[in-house]
Parts: C-alpha cells; sequence; structure tokens
C-alpha cells in the first residue's frame, strides 16, 4: 500500500508510468549498487537539506538504499562529521532507516553491502578524501550504477543551456572551464579519474536535491550525465549480428511481436549497440534509405543511447527518411531530429537531408510501407 502511493506521488515529476518499471528495475539490482551519492556540503543546508530528506525517504518508502558519501569534496574533517551526524539525525526524524560509518571503518565494504540489503541508507562519512578507501577505490569496489554528485546548480550548462549528456571522450570540447564553478569543475576533474578504470562502467551525473528523484525516475532527467560513448556494431546483414538477442531487444522496446520473416529481409544498414540494448536498422524503400526500426530498451533509457546510435548513423547516411504513430512518445524527440514532417492518417512521416522533390515520393512510399510487427498486438510504432 505504502509502495503504491509513493509511486502515484511520483507523478509531480512526470513520472507516472516509468516509476513503477524503475523501481521495479533498481529493486532486482543489487542494493548497494542502486547508486552512490556524492554530497556537496552546501546540499546540507536548507532549504536543499529538507528537500534531499523528503526524496531520501520516497526512496526509502520504495525499498530503494542509495550510499550517500559526506566528505568527499571537503577536507575540513569537523565539518565532513558534523554534516553528517546531522544527515543522520534528520533521517531519523524522518522515520527512514540509516546506518552511519567511516570510510576508514574495518571491513567497510562487507558492512556497507549488509547495511543496504536490510533496507538501510548507509551515510559514509570520508574524513580522509585522499585516504586507502578514497572516491576512486570506493566506486571501484561498490561498482554503482550511479554515481550522483549533489550541488547546488544541478547540472552543467553552457551559453545558458543545460547539457542533459556529455561523452567523456568530448569533455574538454564540450566544456569552457572558464564558464562553469569550482563545485562542477570539481565534479569533472573527479569524472576523468574515476572513469579511467575500465571496469567501472558507472554513468555520472551531477544534479541538485530538487531534481534527484527526475534524474531517478524519468529518462529526461534534469541534471547533467557524463559516460562513457557506446560501442556500436555496424553490419549490412543480419548474419553478422545475434538474432535471439536482437530479436528480444526489438521486442522488448516495442512491447510487439515482430513478423517471423523480418530477418529475411534486405537491409541497408544495422548499427546495434555492443550489448544489444539499442539500434538502428535501414531497409531501402522506394529507392530511398528507410529507416525501418529505431529503438533503445526500457533499461537503458534516460542514459543518452539514443543520441550516440542517430549520430553514429547520420554520420554514414546524411539522407533517410522513417514514420510513428501519433502516439509515439518518443516523437518530440523525432520532432528535434527531422528537418521536415508530415502527417498522414495515424502516422507522422519524418525526413532527414532530402531535397523539396524527394519529399513527396518518401512520404508516398513510408503511407504504404508494410508493417513489421504482427497485427494482434497493438502498440506504437517506433
Amino acid at each position: 500500500m505504502i509502495r503504491s502511493t509513493v509511486l502515484n506521488s511520483l507523478s509531480a515529476i512526470g513520472a507516472t508510468k516509468e516509476a513503477k518499471f524503475y523501481a521495479d528495475l533498481f529493486a532486482a539490482q543489487d542494493a548497494e549498487k542502486f547508486a552512490l551519492i556524492v554530497i556537496d556540503s552546501r546540499c546540507l543546508k536548507n532549504p536543499l537539506l529538507e528537500a534531499f530528506i523528503s526524496n531520501l525517504k520516497i526512496l526509502s518508502d520504495l525499498n530503494l538504499s542509495p550510499v550517500l558519501l559526506v566528505g568527499a569534496l571537503d577536507d575540513d574533517r569537523t565539518s565532513t562529521k558534523f554534516q553528517s551526524q546531522r544527515l543522520a539525525n534528520d533521517l531519523e526524524h524522518a522515520s527512514v532507516r540509516t546506518a552511519k560509518l567511516n570510510t576508514a571503518s574495518y571491513q567497510l565494504l562487507p558492512e556497507v553491502r549488509q547495511k543496504a540489503r536490510r533496507g538501510k541508507i548507509t551515510i559514509l562519512e570520508m574524513t580522509e578524501p585522499q585516504g586507502k578507501m578514497n572516491l576512486k577505490k570506493l566506486v571501484t569496489e561498490l561498482q554503482p550504477n550511479k554515481v550522483i554528485f549533489l550541488q547546488p546548480s544541478g547540472g552543467l550548462s553552457m551559453h545558458g543551456k543545460r547539457l542533459s549528456f556529455i561523452n567523456i571522450a568530448n569533455l574538454d570540447k564540450k566544456i569552457n572551464l572558464n564558464e562553469i564553478t569550482l563545485g562542477q569543475r570539481q565534479f569533472i576533474d573527479l569524472v576523468k579519474i574515476l572513469a579511467k578504470d575500465k571496469l567501472n562502467e558507472a554513468v555520472y551525473i551531477i544534479a541538485s536535491p530538487l531534481n534527484l528523484l527526475a534524474e531517478l525516475f524519468t529518462t529526461k532527467g534534469s541534471g547533467t550525465m557524463i559516460r562513457r560513448g557506446i560501442s556500436i556494431k555496424k553490419t549490412n546483414n543480419f548474419r553478422t549480428l545475434n538474432k535471439t538477442k536482437l530479436k528480444a531487444s526489438i521486442e522488448e522496446a516495442f512491447n510487439r511481436q515482430i513478423n517471423p520473416d523480418f530477418f529475411n529481409k534486405k537491409i541497408l544498414k544495422a548499427y546495434v549497440e555492443n550489448d544489444y540494448r539499442g539500434g538502428a536498422i535501414f531497409t531501402t524503400l522506394s529507392g530511398y534509405p528507410y529507416l525501418s526500426k529505431f529503438w533503445v530498451t526500457n533499461a537503458a533509457r534516460g542514459e543518452g543511447i539514443a543520441r550516440d546510435i542517430w549520430d553514429k548513423t547520420c554520420l554514414d547516411i546524411e539522407s533517410f527518411f522513417w514514420r510513428s504513430r501519433m502516439d509515439n512518445s518518443f516523437n518530440d524527440w523525432y520532432m528535434k531530429a527531422c528537418d521536415g514532417m508530415q502527417i498522414i492518417g495515424n502516422v507522422r512521416v519524418f525526413w532527414k537531408g532530402l531535397h523539396a522533390v524527394e519529399v513527396r515520393e518518401v512520404i508516398a512510399a513510408a503511407a504504404k510501407a508494410p508493417e513489421d510487427f504482427e497485427e494482434s498486438h497493438k502498440y506504437q510504432i517506433r
């Protein structure tokens, strides 16, 4: 009952449909790997502290146990101890089950895992940021899926525009150090250090206590995510791909069963993420490249994978077209990516890089394009 009420309350951040999916996804993982939240001490003052406590209460009610780290960005040991104790007290007053440990504690990691799996939100105070158990060591050992740096700014911006996703390889090209705060520079420097470990596959996020839930429970997020660029397989036939994984990936993303003969079709190009978490499949229709399938699996949404795949395809195929049902939630994204769009019946036809004289032909071709999914399953075309 409590869990249902909490999930419904997340409608305030536009996460009514997404919240249950992500709550179930997170709950299925090892508790301590849910998220490591590295806290800037400025977020432990009201009103940001009140928002943070409220958000942690919601996570606790969903049986999610992030690990909280105080002191990684502060060399003042006295301040770190005071802030961690204050946070523990405030969480206790909010009826949130907590445990407080020092990162220098003996058997720290087994203790963290045990506390998290018992449903306790663990507060780690790091009084020796350069000590044996530093931030890099902690991330390497805990292997959290997300490392969230909680800062008042709530994200990185350039020229007044928030940056949603940044590829680690493009950090220096995307960020002008003269336009960001000292705290944001600390974040970037730490990410560069942490990301050098190839075994560490975490994504790094800078967020505010005010947008923490949106960052966790919606695909759009509200802060800035930094991660490694994905690896993409490129092929001009299905033989070089694992059809079982490809079929499962597409059907999971669309929530529809694909026609049995789909993989017998001749394709122009296919771009598939190495772990089959998303991809793009092009065929030829009326002599023009046609984006037959573009998808990202549910669990991978919000990580910027769609943008990586899109950018890769656009480097190779400069002009193409595609279609989408009117109620497709991805249409807003398509509208920003296309050069033009025309509504035909119950679908939208999009195009990119085509000349005006070609547009009429592709619109007619898209309207007549055959359905690739079995008709007995009525869900979205993407």
